[in-house]
């Protein structure tokens, strides 16, 4: 059977001459396929046949399965004559690509049973003549050099170009037939899995990870986000510039321009520890284990100590300028510092120079996986590629007003950076490098102000402001969720607990507030929106 666009020519009327339109406008034979596949995968064999004969909808045409028995089977030369019936006749480079891919399979196949004569002859004869881009056939050549099918295993592992199984060869040749023929894997459970991730993001208070049911509409309560205050912190004796949860978030530390770094208990809400310094304190970071901390500010200081014992482990000596930003590789045996002269370092733990970059002036910085991102005082957002020990600068970003601060998503995505003057918060795509939100709403004219995401996944976008608020959007909706009242002077940075009940915020008034979930009252009053004062 010849097909060309998916359907039969039966197929082909208008499915509302055939009645196969329900009242919501979904094509009912549409529905019955979708609902075959999922029952042939979860094994009711019996009642996906039962619906096939009452329906007289069929899953798939023969030519389908027949194709998908050639790919797991590895019987190539049928794969490649079935794969014309399926690609749209239309779109030739499809078939193109789709018969690349085959050959590429069927390539690695025998690099791993160590055919090599019969491999090279399909790299030359077979895969160089569909004249695929000069640097993948490079790629596939390199392998031919590998010792073992072990050796061949580890190197394709790092490519995702090339699918490890037959099975994932089946989910990439998918992507070049036409879906109303051959249905994507799982399509039922992946338009599920789109519904309850639209739920979530209709949902201006979501800030669980917890599983919810379908057969309702989801709406959290407005009492679960973090608007009141359960603690106030003092014992600072000027200004508190930064805050920062440990991993586990049962310590906070908090720096300070009094020229000490606190460490408090956060089940307790009591100081445990306070490290004396040298100058003022602007930053601090803990290890990924928890059992140190770093910490740096004005006059050059990098610092690190143990948290618990209060004892100096190490004086990294070396910036000329403020030290405006620490923090760790995931080895926990490495730390990147960024200063105001100018410069990128990256640490040993004996206080070694590793490598070393230039940059402009360095604002601040973050670090997810291989990916460093840092912001400058000439207004850029820069992005690094960390190669073992190696930077390797791979994009700039140009930003129209001074930035102050930066995040990334837990994704590594998505860049949060505060704009001084222009007061707006904005979120970039990294991928893309396009600006995707801005948060307007709090003051920032004079100050540093840092901002950082909150909730499970990373619903919220929380930041301090200059006229002593702490203000909370919905990361999605761009909206003010809540515009906290309680410090006294411009609150100047946020720390989102790991616990995702509660958040610490710093302010010039020599105060940490903590903030937690309100009690739910007995009976629901609505709220009017106009009288929203950062309570709930």
């Amino acid at each position: 059977m010849q097909i060309t666009n998916g359907t039969t020519h039966k197929q082909q009327e208008t499915p509302e001459a055939n009645g196969q339109i329900d009242t919501d406008g979904v094509p009912k034979n549409d529905l019955v396929r979708l609902f075959l596949q999922s029952l042939f995968d979860m094994g009711y064999t019996d009642a996906a046949t039962m619906l096939q004969q009452e329906s007289g909808v069929t899953l798939e045409a023969p030519v389908v399965s027949d194709f998908r028995d050639a790919v797991l089977a590895g019987q190539w030369k049928q794969c490649e004559k079935l794969v014309h019936q399926l690609c749209l006749v239309d779109q030739p480079d499809l078939v193109h690509r789709a018969i690349f891919l085959i050959r590429q399979q069927k390539f690695v196949e025998l690099l791993q049973a160590r055919k090599l004569m019969k491999a090279l002859s399909v790299l030359r004869n077979e895969l160089s003549p569909l004249g695929e881009n000069t640097d993948r056939l490079h790629e596939l050549s390199s392998l031919m050099l590998c010792s073992s099918a072990d050796d061949v295993m580890r190197q394709i592992q790092r490519d995702d170009a090339i699918a490890l199984t037959r099975d994932q060869l089946l989910v990439q040749l998918q992507r070049y037939i036409d879906p109303t023929v051959m249905i994507p894997r799982d399509r039922l459970a992946t338009l599920i899995h789109h519904a309850f991730e639209w739920q979530k993001l209709q949902c201006l208070y979501h800030n669980d990870d917890q599983s919810f049911s379908l057969f309702y509409d989801h709406n959290c309560d407005r009492h679960e986000l973090p608007t009141d205050t359960i603690a106030i912190l003092t014992g600072h004796t000027d200004e508190v510039w930064h805050v920062a949860y440990s991993h586990s978030g049962r310590y906070l530390a908090s720096a300070s321009n009094d020229q000490t770094c606190m460490i408090w208990d956060m089940q307790t809400f009591q100081r445990v520890k306070r490290l004396h310094c040298p100058s003022a304190t602007s930053f601090c970071s803990w290890s990924p284990d928890d059992s140190k901390l770093l910490v740096c500010g004005l006059k050059n200081m990098l610092l690190l100590w143990d948290p618990v014992k209060g004892t100096l482990i190490q004086d990294f000596e070396g910036h000329t300028d403020d030290v405006t930003s620490c923090l760790w590789l995931p080895d926990g045996q490495h730390i990147i510092s960024g200063s105001c002269d100018q410069t990128i370092r990256l640490w040993n733990m004996n206080g070694d120079i590793v490598a070393q970059v230039d940059e402009q002036r360095i604002v601040d910085m973050a670090l997810h996986g291989e990916q460093l991102v840092v912001i400058t005082f000439d207004k850029k957002i820069c992005v690094y590629s960390l190669q073992g020990l190696r930077l390797i600068k791979t994009c700039d970003i140009p930003e129209q007003y001074p930035l102050t601060s930066l995040q990334l998503s837990q994704d590594g995505r998505f860049a949060l950076v505060n704009l001084q003057q222009d007061e707006e918060i904005h979120l970039w795509d990294l991928s893309s490098q396009w600006l995707t939100r801005r948060y307007r709403g709090y003051k920032q004219q004079h100050y540093v102000i840092r901002s950082v995401f909150g909730g499970a996944n990373d619903t919220y976008i929380v930041s301090g402001s200059e006229d002593h608020r702490v203000y909370i959007w919905s990361r999605e909706h761009e909206s003010v969720l809540a515009a906290l009242d309680g410090h006294e002077a411009s609150a100047n940075a946020i720390a989102w607990s790991p616990s995702n009940t509660m958040f610490a915020s710093a302010s010039d008034d020599k105060t940490i507030r903590v903030w937690g979930c309100p009690q739910k009252p007995m009976e629901e009053q609505p709220v009017e929106t106009s009288q929203m004062n950062g309570k709930h």
